[in-house]
Order: C-alpha cells, then sequence, then structure tokens
C-alpha cells in the first residue's frame, strides 16, 4: 500500500495538466498513491488523465459529474488508501521533494495535520499577503490553542496541508460542498480546532500559479458587496459549528476579531448603500451568535471593538466616521510603519 496519497482534481485544466502530473512523477519519494478527481471536466483533462495512468500504476482516475472543487476534494479522500493524504490543484506543481518531506515529518512526529510552506509558481507575480501566508514558522502545537487558529500562517489554502487520512475518518472531516466559493477556511476551521498535533515547517514544498487563476472568487472579486455577503454565509457555517461543539464563547474574542478582519473592515470601504446592506447582514450574524456584553468584555483592539459595538447597536456611520474608523483600526493592527510599508508594497493582487 502507497504511504500518501495525493488528490488532484481536474477541471477545464487540460494546458497546464501535464504539468502538474509531470512534477509528481518527478518526486523523490516514489511510493506515493495519486488520484485524479475528474470533476465533469468539458476539456480533455480526463483524457490526459487517462493516458498517465497507462503508463504508472500509480494514478488512480475517478470519474464524476460536476459538482465543484469540494465534491472533487471529498471523492478523492474517500478513495484514498494511504494513511496520509494531501492535495495538489490541477494547475500547480509539487517540488521534486515534496512528497519525501512529507511523509518524513508525519512519521517522525505523528501530527494529525502538517502544514507546509509554498511560492509562487512565476516568482514575479508574488506579493506580500501571498508569501507571508505561505511562510509558516517551525513549530508543534500538541493541542488547539487559538494562536494556532489565528495568528500562524496556517489558512487560508488547504493544497498546503497533508493529513493523517484516519484522523479525517475518525473526526468526519470533509469539505463542505454546500458553499459557492470560501472551503478552504470552513475547512481549516474545523481540522484544526480537532486536531491533537499540528506540525508547521517552513520548507516551500508547493509552486502556486497565480496568472491561471480564473476562478469564481476572481470573479466575485469584481463585486466586493458581494463578496462580502459571502464571508458572512462562510463565517456563519464557522459559528454554527463551533456552536455545536461548545467553543465558540471560549474563542469570542478571537473569533470576533477575525470577523473584523474577515470582512467587517472592509465593509467600511463600500459606498454607503453597499455599506448598508452589509453593515445589516453584520450586524443579524452578530446578534444571532454573541450577547453585547460578548463584546463589551472581550479581549479586543479598542477600534475593533468600537467597530463592533456600532454595528451590534445598528448604529449608522457616516462616510467621514467610517474612514476615521478605518484609520484606527489600521494604526492599532499595523502601526504608523506598517502602513507605510502596506502604501509602498500596494494592494494585494487578485489570488484564488
Amino acid at each position: 500500500m502507497a504511504k500518501l496519497s495525493i488528490i488532484v482534481p481536474m477541471y477545464n485544466v487540460q494546458a497546464y495538466l501535464p504539468e502538474c502530473l509531470d512534477s509528481l512523477l518527478a518526486q523523490t519519494f516514489t511510493d506515493i498513491e495519486i488520484i485524479c478527481v475528474n470533476d465533469g471536466s468539458p476539456d480533455d483533462s480526463y483524457a490526459i488523465a487517462q493516458d498517465y495512468a497507462k503508463r504508472d500504476t500509480r494514478f488512480m482516475l475517478i470519474d464524476k459529474p460536476n459538482g465543484g472543487l469540494s465534491s472533487a476534494r471529498n471523492a478523492g479522500i474517500l478513495a484514498a488508501h494511504a494513511p496520509y493524504v494531501c492535495f495538489l490543484d490541477a494547475d500547480d506543481r509539487f517540488k521534486p521533494q515534496t512528497c519525501e518531506r512529507i511523509v518524513q515529518e508525519l512519521d517522525a512526529n505523528h501530527a494529525d495535520v502538517l502544514v507546509f510552506g509554498g511560492e509562487a509558481l512565476q516568482h514575479s507575480e508574488s506579493y506580500a499577503w501571498l508569501e507571508d501566508v505561505l511562510s509558516p514558522r517551525n513549530v508543534i502545537y500538541h493541542t488547539c490553542t487559538p494562536e494556532l487558529l489565528f495568528t500562524e500562517a496556517v489558512k487560508p489554502f488547504s493544497w498546503r496541508l497533508a493529513c493523517k487520512r484516519a484522523f479525517l475518518c475518525e473526526q468526519q472531516i470533509l469539505f463542505n460542498e454546500q458553499v459557492r466559493y470560501g472551503e478552504d477556511q470552513i475547512f481549516a476551521f474545523e481540522l484544526f480546532s480537532q486536531s491533537r498535533t499540528t506540525q508547521l515547517i517552513s520548507d516551500k514544498l508547493y509552486e502556486y500559479r497565480i496568472i491561471h487563476k480564473t476562478s469564481l472568487l476572481n470573479t466575485m472579486l469584481q463585486d466586493t458587496t458581494a463578496l462580502l455577503l459571502e464571508h458572512i454565509k462562510l463565517q456563519q457555517i464557522i459559528f454554527d459549528s463551533w456552536k455545536d461543539r461548545g467553543i465558540l464563547q471560549t474563542y469570542a474574542s478571537y473569533q470576533l476579531e477575525w470577523l473584523m478582519e474577515f470582512y467587517l473592515f472592509d465593509a467600511l470601504s463600500l459606498d454607503t448603500q453597499d455599506f448598508l446592506t452589509v453593515w445589516e447582514a453584520a450586524r443579524k450574524q452578530l446578534h444571532d451568535n454573541f450577547e453585547r456584553q460578548h463584546i463589551t468584555t472581550a479581549r479586543l483592539r479598542h477600534a475593533s471593538k468600537t467597530i463592533l459595538l456600532a454595528c451590534y447597536d445598528g448604529k449608522p456611520l457616516s462616510a467621514n466616521q467610517r474612514k476615521l474608523l478605518k484609520l484606527r483600526y489600521l494604526l492599532a493592527k499595523r502601526g504608523v510603519r506598517g502602513i507605510v510599508k502596506r502604501i509602498l508594497r500596494g494592494r494585494a493582487k487578485v489570488h484564488s
């Protein structure tokens, strides 16, 4: 039996798939199972994968009706045989030593989840945010802590994770197939909050293609209001899960600060009508999940608490008030030097 199952979802990736699969053939560790899941792709992706399977018995092919990325990844997880599972998007690449390093670390430290680093496939297309989130430090957590979930570089991409298959099965953790996008965020909050041992390594093992990204997220980035409303829906799925497990209030301070980061801060930049739409949806979410005292007593930045309380109370904010609150939030979060650095770097590029 193979030691590592690599799940490769395929949909309209014929131009990039050979490069992706070639990166698996080039692995220094060969005891692998490559599960190519054709998610009803209308192009020649499945035919390309079939050709690889004819030449190498380590390839397993799954052909299924289109159900989305989460559905494809779940089909791969359920079909996997190896003790360890990881993910590779079909337009990206593994470095030659990726599988070897994954197995080495999981064998040595017996973590439920391993997080590794990555880099842009076209280095010239990289940008500060991407480099930050794909640069974890070397550390092992033997329990779930807020620092792991909210301060470490472990989100938002599932393709930089490797997991024990037994852990996923025991905890019944799969990707949520009901969301339009953002499945990685939901998966991360489920995964890390239930992992008994989580290991982060700084090795840059993944090559992430930026130029090709024509995903639903990139389309939605053209409509900020719609994007933030989707973020609210994603946040509610996480809240519901954590309430069912009785841990939401335990981590209220962290989740409220994360809510600020995830969508409420960006809402302050919208035109008045769009702002009011998101503001009302956020107010409802706060009322559905927290009492006012949860916000007043939470360990939050002063600027975050001010914004959250204004939202909870349904307080109308003028354009000038929103600008001032944005500035206070940025100063509290990054300081003057951080703001200057952000301006000099420019805004982050589109990603998915």
